[in-house]
C-alpha cells in the first residue's frame, strides 16, 4: 500500500513540473537527457533507463514512451517449458527533433536528428535526419527543409506575424480570431 502511495506521489509530482523541469528531474531515470529538452508529457513507461533523449529535443502533451511490449508474458505462459520471454528495446531521439501531441514512440526506435513526428502518429522504425514524418504507422511526409519553405510561405499570409513581438496576448488573440473566423477578413 505505501509503494503504490509513494508511487501516486511521485507521478503527481511529475505532472506539477514545468517542461524543462521535468526534463532534468527525468536525468536520473533516463539513460541520457541532453541540455534544452523540454517533456510536455509524463509517460516514459515502465522502463526509462532505455530512453535517450539528445539536445534541444522537444516531446509535446501526451507523448507516449514504450519500451516494453508486455504481450511477451501471455506467450510466455504458453510454453510448457517455464521460458520467460522478454521484449524490450531503447528510444532515441536525436538533437532538434520534435515529436508531436499524442505520438507514440515503439521499442527500437530513433527519430534522426532536425526531424519531425506530427502529433498522433506511431513510431515503428527509425526516422533518418531532417525528416517529417506522421500516421499510423509514421511514414515519411517531407524533407524538414521543404516543411520549413512551406511555413515560410504560410506565416505571409499572417497578418500579425510582422508585429508579432510587439503585440500584447489580447491583441494577439484578437487577430488570429478575426483571421480564422471572420469570413470577410480572408477575402
Amino acid at each position: 500500500m505505501l509503494r503504490r502511495l509513494f508511487g501516486f506521489i511521485k507521478r503527481l509530482h511529475l505532472k506539477m513540473l514545468g517542461p524543462g523541469k521535468r526534463a532534468k528531474y527525468m536525468r536520473k531515470h533516463m539513460h541520457f537527457v541532453g541540455n534544452n529538452v523540454l517533456l510536455y508529457t509524463t509517460h516514459f513507461g515502465t522502463e526509462p533507463y532505455l530512453i535517450s533523449l539528445h539536445d534541444n529535443c522537444v516531446c509535446a502533451a501526451d507523448v507516449k514512451f514504450i519500451t516494453h511490449d508486455i504481450s511477451v508474458f501471455n506467450l510466455s505462459r504458453q510454453l510448457e517449458d517455464g521460458t520467460q520471454l522478454d521484449k524490450v528495446g531503447s528510444i532515441e531521439l536525436f538533437e532538434n527533433c520534435f515529436i508531436g501531441a499524442y505520438s507514440v514512440l515503439m521499442p527500437n526506435t530513433s527519430v534522426g536528428k532536425n526531424s519531425i513526428v506530427a502529433a498522433g502518429s506511431v513510431v515503428t522504425k527509425r526516422i533518418p535526419d531532417g525528416e517529417v514524418w506522421g500516421g499510423n504507422p509514421a511514414k515519411f511526409i517531407m524533407k524538414t527543409q521543404e516543411y520549413i519553405e512551406k511555413m515560410v510561405e504560410t506565416n505571409k499570409s499572417f497578418p500579425w506575424m510582422p508585429e508579432i513581438n510587439k503585440l500584447s496576448k489580447k491583441e494577439l488573440k484578437t487577430m488570429r480570431e478575426k483571421y480564422f473566423f471572420d469570413k470577410e477578413c480572408k477575402l
